[in-house]
């Protein structure tokens, strides 16, 4: 079977591989090799506006958005989110439940969910179900399955990584692998409001499938630190050094910038904020004009 993804060398219909003379644009695909052979590279999309690069208004410098893989994503941005959600949600009810088999025990004390989360940090469930439960019955099996999701949650127990720790958390909760897929797949989609990035496919010099430019994950570079590609680098004996691998077709570049755009024109700003840069920049003027 032919994979979609597999085209000529140089050339796939999301990007394209750029001559060195061509000077740099918006949608330039930049790469850094890791100085270990262990490590990934890094990868970035150029956003600074052509006309901006031609008049050079932005002086000699180039901006651009953090592009990681999908598990990179997920495990710093997506999963962090939804375990701190998943931790608000329930730290209440299991906390309430809880004082309530503490009252059964006749034990003068309510727990805060703050107390709770504390004490799930420090303590296995089983030596918190000592100190509380004097009712000689066992914890509700859904009051013990929440206690065990928050310690999961709240990275208690030792798991290689983020989505490692996601995944126990689902488990723990009873939901079936092709449920955690389908979340996982909704995710990389933007399902749920406005996403904040954009997904590629792949990317040139890039190994794996399936790659998120971050847009709020903006970042600004010199740009004699950039190269015209991995040869320009090593020949200048840069060889780690941010290098050029492509260009995403006209296309998908303008559907990044129009993104980003209105990203951002939907943030608003306090008036405070406002009536005090209305109020700076008088002065500046003030100060420009008088000489203070």
């Amino acid at each position: 079977m032919t994979n979609d993804l597999d085209q000529m060398p140089g050339q796939t219909a999301y990007w394209s591989v750029v001559d060195e003379a061509v000077p740099y644009a918006q949608g330039d695909i930049i790469r850094g090799l890791p100085a270990q052979s262990s490590e990934e590279p890094i990868f970035g999309l150029i956003i600074t506006a052509d006309c901006d690069i031609v008049q050079m208004k932005a002086s000699d410098r180039l901006t651009y958005v953090e592009v990681v893989s999908t598990r990179e994503y997920l495990e710093r941005v997506w999963i962090p989110d939804q375990l701190q959600k998943f931790v608000r949600k329930q730290a209440r009810a299991t906390a309430e439940g809880l004082s309530a088999v503490m009252r059964r025990s006749e034990l003068p004390f309510t727990l805060s969910e703050d107390q709770l989360l504390d004490w799930l940090r420090v303590r296995p469930i089983d030596a918190i179900d000592n100190a509380v439960n004097r009712t000689g019955k066992p914890l509700d099996k859904r009051l013990l399955q929440n206690l065990n999701a928050l310690r999961c949650a709240l990275g208690c127990e030792n798991y290689a990584g983020p989505l490692d720790r996601w995944r126990a958390l689902r488990e723990i909760l009873g939901e079936a692998k092709e449920r955690q897929m389908a979340d996982l797949a909704g995710a990389l989609a933007g399902g749920g409001g406005f996403p904040d990035f954009f997904m590629l496919p792949e990317l040139p010099g890039a190994s794996g499938v399936g790659y998120i430019a971050l847009l709020r994950f903006i970042r600004t570079v010199d740009a004699n630190e950039i190269f015209a590609s991995e040869v320009d680098a090593r020949v200048h004996g840069r060889p780690n050094a941010l290098h050029r691998v492509g260009r995403l077709t006209d296309g998908i570049r303008f559907a990044i910038t129009q993104k980003l755009a209105f990203l951002f024109s939907r943030i608003g700003l306090p008036s405070h904020f406002e009536d005090a840069s209305k109020s700076a920049a008088a002065l500046a003027a003030e100060n420009l004009l008088t000489g203070a």
